[in-house]
């Protein structure tokens, strides 16, 4: 008897800010495929969606088309994701002055809370980029929705 396959997602997306939606409903379905807890297939969205938004937003100066890869692969010990781009060089997992969550709004200052979650959300993360294209690797943890004991045999792999 052979193990069942691992899931997994390969998604091609534009550099378009409607690609996210794309993105949110491929995890989801990915999630699902998985037996992923919702707390985990939102926490890999979330991830995901600031990641991807904050590369459109700023990472492409010009008005070309350009394609973000992105995979991610839910393994025994957690989730890897995968995203590969041309844009900007930026390393979202760099160390920064974490952004202010006290209460006292008239302190806080616009950005930095995305990228914040991102690297409390991620267990161990990686960037590198070489030749004008950016590779970022994050792992997360994972958990399993109650009563789902492992992935849906025949629906391991989303492909765009």
């Amino acid at each position: 008897m052979s193990a069942a396959p691992t899931p997994q997602l390969e998604l091609t997306l534009r550099n378009a800010r409607e690609e996210i939606s794309r993105l949110a409903a491929a995890v989801e379905g990915l999630g699902v495929r998985a037996g992923l807890s919702p707390l985990s297939a939102h926490r890999l969205n979330l991830v995901l969606e600031e990641i991807i938004a904050n590369t459109l937003a700023y990472g492409y100066p010009d008005n070309g088309e350009h394609a973000l890869r992105v995979r991610v692969t839910v393994l025994a010990d957690g989730i890897e994701l995968e995203i590969r781009d041309d844009a900007r060089p930026f390393d979202p997992l760099a160390d920064r002055p974490a952004p202010y969550l006290g209460p006292d709004l008239s302190r806080r200052r616009p950005g930095g809370l995305g990228l914040h979650l991102v690297r409390r959300l991620a267990r161990e993360g990686r960037y590198e980029t070489a030749g004008g294209n950016n590779r970022l690797i994050i792992k997360m943890d994972k958990e399993i929705e109650k009563g789902a004991s492992r992935p849906t045999p025949g629906a391991a792999r989303g492909d765009d």
